[in-house]
């Protein structure tokens, strides 16, 4: 098992220990290096005022196993991208919550993780007026480079990640669902496929979780735990977007909300969270006002290379299509892999020779190239990629990092 696995199935022992939850594991995870190393100490826990007695004797005879194998094994033959704790993308402003998650799943482009980002939440069912406002913000604010996170529900979720992913800064779908469940909410492969290609896709629930209403407060504050500020863009006052503004003023978030026209009852949250101090903005300057402070000046200037800039990469795989160009001819020169090969072990060395003679591969090319079953094949390109060997493309392409 790769230290990358290592410190997966560790999260996931925390997760499973009875007696633990979300604002129990941070202390844990913070007090230890790694998650490894915490689960091997569980038997001090309680001296250490970490957990209750009973958890830590819980977690000392691996009552967590059970669970924790089956969504290890399930997470593996999905090929969810992996970010544990202790891995380099996992977000530090999520690190900083009461009750962080222990771990991330992931498709897409993880390292939008390291971008600044504005939450742009609002009603499910959103009138013509809001998803106009919340298309124009979540488009300026993603071409001045800042990523757009938001829940992928129907309505204002909907319409600020699409136009998110027209600039550079791209958009974060948290869902409060198991990352393969994609059938929610309805009608949305279409802007599943386009996160997918271009932007990113995390959940923090376990492979096959369905919709439950307990999940989206769950959800709500990984929205605002992302970003610097939450943007209220439509909603009534019953409506769950102000849920995210109170979590997002708890975590202190900075809170905007659009006011809306005078009397419209769909507005009446938003104007709600403005009476009680929360920022009144309607367009992205007034944004970037009032989230300055948490921000330096190349990071909204749009003239930084952003994390959003790559995701242009795997574009290439549609290049036949396009019309012709003139031929680099650096591009005639094969790459150089930006380790030596020969020095690996087994498995990562055919894994290695497989990507050197292949080019970008499909993870099912790669297996059946090196002579591993996809699952095996799956969990030594982890371990490859948490050491920047392999390169992750979406849809499961992977070439080596040259």
């Amino acid at each position: 098992m790769s230290s990358l696995q290592e410190e997966y199935f560790a999260c996931l022992a925390l997760r499973y220990t009875p007696g633990l939850g979300p604002k129990s594991w941070g202390p844990i995870l913070r007090h230890y290096p790694t998650a490894y190393d915490g689960l091997k100490d569980a038997v001090n826990w309680h001296s250490l005022k970490l957990a209750s007695e009973k958890s830590s004797k819980a977690a000392q005879n691996e009552e967590w196993r059970p669970k924790a194998e089956k969504e290890y094994r399930e997470a593996m033959r999905l090929e969810f991208g992996i970010l544990p704790w202790t891995h380099p993308l996992f977000p530090d402003l999520l690190k900083e919550l009461a009750d962080p998650p222990t771990c991330l799943y992931y498709f897409g482009d993880p390292k939008l993780l390291s971008n600044p980002s504005v939450g742009i939440v609002g009603s499910r069912n959103s009138g013509r007026l809001g998803m106009e406002y919340a298309s124009r913000l979540a488009a300026d604010l993603s071409k001045s480079g800042l990523t757009i996170t938001s829940g992928f529900a129907k309505g204002i979720d909907s319409c600020a990640h699409e136009a998110a992913l027209h600039g550079v800064g791209s958009t974060i779908a948290v869902l409060g669902t198991g990352l393969d469940v994609d059938s929610y909410p309805p009608d949305s492969d279409w802007l599943r496929r386009r996160v997918l290609e271009s932007g990113l896709i995390i959940s923090e629930f376990p492979p096959g979780t369905k919709p439950f209403a307990r999940n989206f407060p769950f959800r709500n504050r990984l929205i605002s735990g992302l970003s610097i500020g939450v943007v209220v863009v439509e909603a009534e006052i019953a409506s769950g977007s102000l849920v995210t503004a109170r979590l997002a003023g708890e975590q202190g978030r900075e809170v905007m909300a659009m006011p809306g026209p005078s009397g419209d009852k769909s507005f009446a949250g938003c104007l709600k969270l403005i009476k009680e101090g929360a920022a009144l903005v309607e367009t992205a300057d007034d944004v970037l006002m009032n989230i300055r402070h948490a921000l330096d000046i190349e990071d909204i200037s749009g003239q930084k290379s952003v994390a959003g800039a790559e995701r242009k990469l795997p574009v290439k795989r549609d290049d036949k299509s396009s019309s012709p160009k003139a031929e680099d001819p650096a591009k005639n020169e094969p790459a150089v892999p930006a380790f030596d090969i020969d020095s690996l072990e087994p498995p990562e060395y055919d894994i290695a020779k497989a990507l050197k003679s292949g080019g970008k591969l499909h993870i099912d090319e790669i297996a059946r190239a090196a002579g591993f079953d996809v699952s095996v094949a799956g969990a030594v390109i982890l371990g490859m990629e948490v050491n920047g060997m392999v390169v992750r493309f979406p849809g499961m392409y992977y070439d080596l990092r040259c």
